[in-house]
């Protein structure tokens, strides 16, 4: 029989003592200052558990996708338990065959509470629990389902939770940081909030993306691209604001999407920042905010706060920035909500909770921002930098990029895991699809559950920046490809076979047939799919190409694979797009193909692009399906 152990990681001392005192009791509520490892007592006690008592099934249920995420990854990494994870969005097929996997189930309590019939566990262990209170997802699940065994984790209870807390989980004991050695002090922690998108949002999203797709190709679609991230980066208030001014997005989308906008929650991250501030101590935050109106309606929505309202230099007189200034750096002060002025130079003060509503693309504004909370100060507790963001939209992409430019900037990124940020992002929901192998669309988009269009869109951004890229495979039939062309009839009435038949083997394949990759697995792609990438190298390939689409005919070559890289290589850079249109013809056996191509101009890429051209004709040459 295995025993279940921790790996790698030793709980301290005062990790011990909870793990012993919440083992002594059959329920039980730990509550742990955030960063100082809430998770490893966690996983002991499921050790301890599962080795010691008739318990073989542990639930553990986490408030967002994000933490579901972090929480899987550690057990996975931290202990020898066999550990699965789900979500709502997961497939009701596998999601029935994922309840009876693993020891452990890490899911959040909305999908456990929709699924209950599907539980089979003895014990559970509820992170974040002091939301379970009133009508909650986690104090649901526990009135309905009966455990055996509880565990409770949480940061901070407030006193006016705790006795329901304590109704539906257990006794609480509290440590705080003065009550840790301050080795074990941090001196800033970082958290993600997560703020799904609300269900009046998605009308609003396919309306956009129908937007784009109708005005694609023209300076329009970017409009519509910047309606969604104005959307699930600020919320429906600054989309309305910004429909409602005299603006090129205002005339041409404002009768469609008003009525839709006025029937949707304006601030869909307000609960999210309520809860940021309430679960972490603070003498002064920040809350940082791109746009002014939410900003102002923000400080009316926090009254409960002592709030103050930065504003940047185009919004307020040179007076009244001061006068704000100051009003910030006053003792009683706990609450400033900033727009760009804090990122402007202005002398704000020192906080000890920075919440970032507005994720923002630049790596500068990014670094900034942490810079709030990175400033050293004679606090005994951590700092702490709190980014709410809406999972799988341009929200979630932006801060992961802000976080990849924090780290090569040399910044320490505690407890912000790029690699599970990027698991929530359009891309990385995209490339965790593809790990598995090459896909064409219709695959990619079964497997993600989403609209075809939308795995569309992010394919063409995924393959422009570089992160995938696409080959060709010849399918079974080649009628598929087959693109006659019009002189077909008239060489074969002529009695040109020749001609006729190689006009008949015309091959050209579309978007459909296109089998997309991760670029990082070309490597492996040429050992596990040689027929992609493994051709003869001895065909005189024609390409023009171009740095765009209307250029995609500056520049031409032709020659063996070889020579062909190289004149590529030679008039494009790494950083820069190609747009390639590849050809072949053959005599004997008669065909041709035209394959076009495009993505980022690294050498991996246009290398695998050109490999691939070679390794059709290769197998052209062997089929018995060409017409002769």
């Amino acid at each position: 029989m295995t025993e279940f152990i921790l790996t790698e990681l030793q709980p301290r001392s005062y990790q011990q003592t909870a793990t012993d005192w919440s083992l002594q009791r059959t329920n039980a509520v730990v509550c742990l200052p955030t960063g100082s490892g809430k998770t490893l007592v966690g996983c002991q006690w499921a050790c301890e558990l599962l080795n010691e008592t008739s318990v073989t099934r542990i639930l553990v249920v986490e408030p967002s996708r994000y933490l579901v995420e972090q929480t899987a990854d550690y057990f996975a990494k931290h202990t020898n338990i066999p550990t699965e994870k789900l979500y709502g969005t997961t497939p009701s097929a596998q999601r029935r065959n994922k309840w009876d996997s693993g020891r452990i189930v890490v899911t959040t309590p909305q999908t456990a509470y929709n699924d209950i019939e599907s539980l089979s566990f003895e014990a559970a262990i509820i992170d974040e629990c002091h939301h379970t209170t009133g009508q909650h997802a986690f104090a649901n699940l526990l009135r309905e389902y009966s455990f055996d065994r509880i565990l409770g984790l949480s940061a901070t209870i407030p006193s006016a939770k705790e006795a329901e807390v304590e109704e539906l989980i257990g006794e609480v004991r509290r440590w705080t940081w003065d009550s840790l050695p301050s080795e074990h002090v941090p001196e800033w922690i970082g958290e993600v909030y997560d703020t799904p998108y609300p269900a009046a949002y998605e009308p609003i999203i396919d309306q956009l993306e129908e937007f784009r797709l109708e005005w694609e190709g023209s300076s329009k679609a970017g409009l519509a691209t910047l309606g969604v991230r104005m959307l699930c980066r600020d919320g429906g208030l600054a989309l309305s604001e910004t429909l409602d001014a005299d603006t090129k997005m205002g005339e041409l989308m404002r009768g469609t999407l008003n009525d839709q906008l006025t029937a949707a929650p304006e601030l869909h991250k307000l609960p999210a920042c309520r809860a940021a501030l309430e679960e972490h101590e603070f003498d002064k935050a920040v809350l940082f905010v791109d746009r002014v109106v939410v900003a102002k309606r923000l400080a009316t929505e926090l009254d409960e706060y002592n709030t103050v309202t930065v504003l940047g230099r185009l919004r307020s007189s040179s007076e009244a920035q001061q006068q704000a200034v100051t009003q910030a750096q006053a003792d009683e002060t706990d609450l400033i909500i900033a727009t760009a002025a804090g990122e402007e130079g202005m002398d704000l003060p020192n906080a000890d909770l920075l919440v970032v509503w507005s994720n923002v693309v630049s790596a500068v504004r990014f670094i900034q921002r942490l810079g709030r909370v990175m400033r050293k100060g004679e606090r005994e507790r951590p700092k702490a930098a709190v980014y709410l963001a809406t999972p799988e939209s341009p929200d979630y992409t932006s801060l992961h990029r802000g976080i990849i430019e924090a780290e090569r900037a040399g910044l320490d990124i505690s407890r912000l895991d790029p690699n599970l940020i990027l698991d929530k992002t359009e891309a990385g929901q995209v490339q965790t699809a593809l790990s598995s192998g090459p896909k064409q669309t219709d695959s990619i988009t079964e497997a993600l559950n989403q609209p075809e269009t939308k795995v569309e869109n992010w394919l063409r951004t995924l393959v422009r920046d570089g992160e995938v890229c696409y080959l060709y495979h010849l399918p079974e039939d080649l009628d598929e490809w087959r693109s006659p062309g019009p002189f077909e009839q008239l060489f074969e009435g002529l009695g040109g076979t020749e001609q006729a038949a190689e006009t008949k083997n015309n091959l050209s394949p579309t978007k459909q047939h296109r089998y997309y990759l991760n670029q990082c697995d070309l490597p492996v792609i040429e050992t596990e799919y040689p027929e992609l990438l493994a051709g003869d190298e001895g065909h005189r390939l024609e390409v023009s190409f171009g740095p765009s689409h209307q250029d995609r005919d500056a520049h031409s070559a032709s020659g063996t694979v070889g020579s062909v890289i190289d004149s590529m290589r030679e008039e494009l850079t790494d950083d820069d797009t190609f747009y390639a249109n590849v050809s072949y013809s053959s005599r004997h056996p008669a065909y041709s193909f035209q394959m076009q191509y495009h993505g980022s101009a690294m050498e991996p890429v246009i290398r695998a692009i050109i490999r691939n051209a070679d390794a059709i004709a290769t197998t052209l040459d062997e089929d018995d399906q060409l017409t002769t």
